[in-house]
């Protein structure tokens, strides 16, 4: 099973938990971390290594609030230093966090491409003209 680590900017990931919490429930392979105001990337990392080595030598999706913004700097490192076992997505949206939290037979690159489609397809404008 791919586990996933969601992070984000002031709270990004933790309201990520309690939306999910509401709709479809977090599983056990979804993870989440922030960057807080008064933290800094050395902690960010810190706090990353530590969940990293709590998982162990599972394949990881990371799914980051902004592409280029310093999470995503961090995992983009990561997934550097682990080519083929860790990928990043960026501005994923609440559809596609709840397609990820539902079990999947899925591999990692699929996953990562799904999650990114959902969100394409998912964004709608109401009324349409």
């Amino acid at each position: 099973m791919v586990n996933i680590i969601i992070i984000g900017h002031g709270g990004y990931a933790e309201g990520i938990r309690k939306n999910l919490s509401m709709l479809s429930g977090v599983p056990k392979y979804m993870h989440f971390l922030d960057l807080d105001p008064e933290s800094d990337l050395d902690t960010l990392e810190t706090n990353l290594d530590e969940l990293l080595e709590k998982i162990g030598d599972e394949e990881i999706l990371f799914s980051c609030d902004l592409f280029g913004a310093s999470p995503f700097r961090v995992a983009a490192m990561k997934c550097m230093a682990n080519p083929g076992r860790y990928m990043l997505v960026a501005g994923i949206n609440t559809m596609a966090y709840i397609e990820l939290a539902m079990p999947s037979e899925l591999d990692l690159k699929e996953l990562a491409k799904r999650s990114v489609e959902t969100t394409k397809d998912s964004v709608k404008m109401f009324p349409e003209e």
